[in-house]
């Protein structure tokens, strides 16, 4: 076996550098932010891009700035930025960030955010607060919108579309259709769904995801923390499994159209098909708009024999699977 030569040991750790360098450099190019989340950006008048990706890298969301200066420079592009606000998403590249931060047509845009776990008709009061549509005009949008396939018919659900307009930060041009949100909305959901299924290592058929998002959804507004969304998943999967009711208020304040803060014995009694209360195994279709993790609980429960949880003073949930722990449980926190 031939030993390496002195000579050659420098050119081979020049050569791991350099392709260690291309490596990052094209990593860099391809996605140059590092969050987890789409972030916002005001541009203001006088911002050049380099003093906007020195800010943004001061704030610990962008990496490898030396690399952006030198593929503009070697590009020898030319940029200058718009000013105004503008949503930047987490995977976006650097490409598609300059074209963003000079497009002519950002200056005529809105950022609007719907916050996890928003209904539409909450999504169609926030529209008409912040001066995009009225939220009339949203409801029959969402009512006269061509459904996806995944999404099943039934003329006992709220709205169909419910679940399936992604909770996030859009980019709205001005003058752009209820119809055109709507759009923007599912095409999000679908994206964030195949994320989700990806994280998970699972897959799901189109006539099942209604399922998975009727789950999420229920997810979505009985979780506090991230940490306990799969454990809320795990009771809801358990319950469905050995036949018992749902029982889950959120499921009885959508079935009211109104919100309450403490739902009582007479709201249980309203008649309807998302009611768990009234009703064995899961609602009509999905009570909310869930976000990626409550998704990600539905696709992969954890593995328990969880059957109950009641909420406690610090915001997190007390788990259990016996009917007597849950009843001294709910007298102990004053139910």
């Amino acid at each position: 076996m031939k030993k390496l030569s002195l000579k050659t040991v420098p050119v081979i750790i020049i050569v791991v550098l350099f392709i260690s360098f291309l490596i990052s450099f094209i990593n860099v190019i391809k996605k140059p932010l590092k969050t987890s989340d789409d972030i916002v950006i005001k541009v203001d008048e006088g911002d050049s891009f380099y003093s906007i990706i020195e800010s943004l890298s001061n704030g610990g969301k962008l990496r490898g700035v030396p690399f952006i200066k030198t593929y503009v420079k070697v590009l020898d592009k030319n940029i200058e930025v718009k000013q105004g606000e503008y949503v930047l998403q987490k995977d976006i590249s650097l490409d598609k960030l300059i074209e963003t931060l000079t497009s002519e047509s950002s200056l005529n845009t809105v950022n609007f955010t719907v916050p996890e776990g928003y209904t539409i008709e909450d999504i169609g009061e926030k529209l008409e607060e912040e001066g995009i549509c009225s939220k009339e005009d949203f409801i029959l949008a969402v009512k006269e919108y061509e459904l996806p396939n995944y999404v099943k018919v039934n003329s006992e659900k709220k709205y169909n579309l419910e679940g399936y307009l992604f909770p996030d930060t859009y980019l709205i041009n001005i003058g752009e259709t209820p119809k055109d949100i709507i759009t923007k909305m599912i095409t999000r959901f679908e994206e964030m769904f195949k994320k989700a299924m990806e994280e998970t290592n699972t897959t799901v058929k189109d006539e099942d995801i209604e399922t998975v998002i009727t789950i999420a959804s229920m997810i979505e507004k009985e979780a506090r923390l991230d940490s306990e969304r799969p454990l809320i998943s795990s009771v809801i999967m358990n319950r469905l499994n050995d036949g018992m009711m749902l029982q889950i208020d959120a499921t009885v304040i959508y079935a009211l159209g109104e919100h309450v803060d403490i739902v009582l014995y007479k709201h249980l009694e309203v008649d309807s098909p998302y009611n768990t209360y009234k009703n064995y195994g899961l609602p009509v279709g999905p009570i909310s708009n869930p976000g990626l993790e409550s998704i990600k609980a539905s696709l992969k429960p954890e593995d328990t024999d969880y059957l109950f949880y009641v909420l406690q003073d610090d915001e997190s949930h007390y788990f259990t699977n016996s009917y007597e722990d849950f009843e001294n449980k709910l007298e102990e926190l004053d139910y």
